[in-house]
């Protein structure tokens, strides 16, 4: 299945601005500079804080972070992980743990809740689900290959789903169930 159009040209446009990454024999050490050369610069050049692997972007009315998830069966020559996207009222959260005292703070976007935010003008999705129309994926990094293609996609993918979310959502006042 290939992108849509204005998907590739995002794409292009963002891996033409990525810095190089030394590819390496170990695809986590691929990933690890991926992120911290080219994904994580990114994210905070967007607004996004955070680092090894959970970001938030900054709101004072919903909770909205991003996890980056490694799969299960990783190997040295590849690596697969998922991406992860919360968007819960803060309102919303705090009744919840009401309710579920073992609940933390704040939600952790690499773990699953059994409860459904969408009501309240929330969302729990893997980034795979949001770029292509519903159906999910997994981003795979390899050992000695350049990581600039995948990073430019999860890039772009970000900037035109999970940004436009996040800000909309920022200081919006949730939907009242």
């Amino acid at each position: 299945m290939s992108l849509p159009f204005a998907e590739r040209s995002e794409v292009r446009r963002v891996r033409d601005a990525l810095p190089p990454v030394t590819a390496s024999d170990s695809a986590r050490q691929v990933y690890g500079a991926m992120m911290e050369t080219q994904v994580a610069p990114a994210l905070r050049d967007w607004g996004f804080d955070g680092d090894d692997g959970r970001f938030d972007y900054p709101s004072r009315v919903w909770h909205l972070s991003l996890a980056f998830l490694p799969a299960a069966w990783n190997t040295v020559a590849r690596y697969q992980f998922d991406v992860n996207v919360v968007a819960v009222s803060r309102v919303e959260w705090d009744q919840w743990r009401v309710s579920e005292p073992g609940l933390p703070e704040r939600p952790d976007a690499a773990k699953y809740y059994a409860h459904d935010f969408v009501p309240g003008g929330g969302l729990m999705a893997r980034l795979g689900e949001l770029q292509r129309s519903g159906l999910d994926r997994r981003w795979t990094v390899r050992a000695g290959v350049d990581p600039a293609p995948v990073a430019a996609e999860l890039l772009a993918g970000m900037k035109l789903h999970v940004l436009p979310q996040f800000a909309g959502r920022a200081e919006a006042r949730p939907l009242t169930a």
